[in-house]
């Protein structure tokens, strides 16, 4: 179940509160609570028992002049943003406070954008694992803390060897923090064994050194970093540092999505069925392995789209990618075709075990009801298989259409599996 944020904004500014109140909300969905005072804003933590993911507070408050509100924010253990009017002095005691992850200083609607950039990257940040590699468990400390300060789930490995292993054990690792002078292998030698398996699009990696030869840089860049820091690195540029690659790869990661998902579903499209479906043929040909081809599509949707229109036709192939996307295993392949057609390939699994797998998919679909704008509707699905490994791919999708086509011929909510 998806969490719903509480974000926390305090300043006396309704110009600013509210800016941030409502672009927050209309473009990353999360809920933010205002409020104009130091009272407001123990009022507010009382009434919410401090559970906010995040806190905006303004550092000149009426009733709180020195940024007083942040020390108090801070003994809730609420992660805060520090907003100011102006910059200040890096001995002022305001920054002493452990939750304060990063100031903004506040000059128009500049301010507004980047507030929220750094509230969506820190929400986000907590599906991110960084992995931290370095042997002297100090630096390591002080980089791991700076890292869940930020919100991201950090692993620490004191061996660079050690962390190869690592990386391939945990797929959700997507930011590396790598030191270059270290025993048995260097953080060169990791980098190099690293693009071995990931490329620069799939695992962000920055460097770290004490020394400042030009040649450490240019050396980790040609063999595979995304960036360099220098160990003296201040903790707004460590900040920023993190963030800029992660929203990098992330763009990476969308613009794959485009050109791989289906534009209404999210499910996988037709062409990258194809290709995927190609080597996973292949491989089970050669191994003699076990491929099922299923195909399902929606009984009597050509109905729906006359009865209630184009948009509940939509609405209801949506609903059914959303299923899919829920009963289907990791390791499936679950693609439209077009229109109501959906395609599934399952590797290494025996005919009963499909048989059972979608006669329940079939029963979930039937017993479930979705919302359109105007009505709630539900609908049944027929489902055709083929775990006959034929001369082609195409050959067994045409293999499992056809045994869809005879399952449509018998009524509804019927399955076919051709052996």
């Amino acid at each position: 179940m998806q969490v719903k944020h509480n974000i926390l904004v305090v300043d006396d500014s309704k110009t600013i509160s509210h800016g941030l109140k409502h672009t927050i909300e209309q473009q990353l969905g999360l809920n933010v609570v205002i409020a104009g005072s130091m009272k407001e804003c123990a009022d507010v933590l009382l009434k919410y028992k401090g559970k906010f993911s995040l806190a905006l507070l303004d550092y000149g408050l009426p009733d709180a002049p020195n940024g007083e509100v942040v020390t108090f924010v801070n003994k809730f253990k609420i992660p805060s943003l520090l907003l100011t009017g102006t910059k200040l002095p890096k001995d002022n005691k305001v920054f002493q406070n452990t939750n304060l992850i990063d100031y903004i200083i506040k000059n128009g609607s500049y301010a507004i954008d980047y507030s929220v950039g750094v509230v969506k990257r820190f929400i986000l940040n907590s599906k991110v694992e960084v992995l931290v590699i370095d042997d002297s468990k100090t630096f390591a400390a002080k980089m791991q803390a700076l890292c869940i300060k930020y919100n991201l789930k950090t692993i620490v490995n004191y061996s660079a060897k050690e962390a190869l292993e690592t990386v391939k054990q945990r797929p959700n690792i997507k930011l590396i923090l790598v030191d270059y002078m270290m025993p048995e292998m260097d953080g060169l030698e990791f980098t190099m064994g690293l693009r071995k398996d990931f490329k620069k699009d799939e695992i962000a990696l920055i460097a770290l050194s004490g020394m400042s030869e030009k040649e450490v840089v240019s050396s980790f860049l040609k063999y595979g970093a995304n960036d360099f820091l220098y160990k003296d690195f201040s903790n707004e540029e460590f900040f920023a540092r993190v963030n800029g690659n992660l929203e990098v790869l992330e763009l990476f990661q969308a613009t794959q999505d485009k050109a791989k998902k289906d534009y209404l579903t999210g499910v996988f499209n037709k062409t990258y069925l194809l290709n995927a479906g190609e080597e996973a043929y292949q491989i089970s040909k050669k191994n003699k392995n076990l491929l099922a081809v299923i195909v399902l599509e929606i009984d009597s949707f050509n109905t729906i789209n006359e009865s209630y229109g184009h948009e509940a036709g939509d609405e209801a192939i949506k609903e059914l990618s959303r299923i899919l996307l829920q009963e289907m295993n990791k390791d499936s392949i679950v693609a439209r075709l077009g229109g109501d057609l959906f395609c599934i390939l399952l590797k290494n699994r025996p005919y009963a075990e499909i048989h059972q797998t979608f006669q329940e998919l079939i029963q979930i679909v039937t017993q479930n009801t979705f919302k359109t704008s105007t009505y709630d509707l539900s609908y049944t699905i027929s489902v055709g298989a083929t775990i006959n490994l034929g001369e082609t791919l195409d050959d067994m999708i045409d293999d499992a259409e056809g045994a869809l086509a005879l399952a449509k011929h018998k009524g509804t909510s019927n399955i076919e599996i051709n052996s």
